[in-house]
């Protein structure tokens, strides 16, 4: 397995791994419903992916993991984690959150933060066991899953 950070222009590969984390996930899971995302045009993909960092988990030619990173008020945010099935339990989620976590410190940040829903019991497990820790900030999810979620926070110095 490798994990790397795909650039922008390689928007086919960022569309295939949100779809299939899309249709891997509950719905309202992610901001994005898997029906709304199928129906963008190329436009809309490049867009999407030009805004935030995206990386990957391999296995071969099959991506079987992925996630982001978006600033919130100038703030790395870790987003769209999403790793297959068949590939949990194995390291992938912690490879990922590594390569986020070491190019955030890269780029000059001591923060790294995510949100994660409330319930999530699996997510929260991994996050606390890779030192995120909660901020105590809470917010609604949106229209689609009118859930809670929580903010945590990972110290990168």
């Amino acid at each position: 397995m490798t994990v790397r950070q795909v650039p922008p222009q390689e928007w086919q590969t960022i569309r295939a791994a949100r779809l299939a984390a899309l249709a891997g996930s509950t719905p309202g899971t992610f901001a994005t419903l898997l029906e709304e995302a199928q129906g963008w045009n190329d436009e809309q993909w490049r867009q999407w992916s030009a805004r935030r960092s995206m990386f990957v988990a391999e296995s071969g030619a099959e991506v079987i993991g992925c996630v982001g990173v978006i600033r919130e008020h100038g703030v790395p945010v870790l987003v769209s984690m999403f790793v297959e099935p068949a590939a949990r339990g194995s390291g992938v989620s912690r490879e990922l959150i590594e390569a986020v976590a070491e190019w955030t410190r890269a780029d000059g940040h001591a923060e790294l933060r995510l949100w994660v829903l409330d319930g999530n019991t699996p997510a929260e497990k991994l996050y606390r066991r890779m030192g995120f820790t909660p901020t105590g900030v809470t917010r609604n999810t949106g229209a689609h899953a009118p859930d809670t979620e929580y903010e945590m926070s990972l110290a990168l110095r």
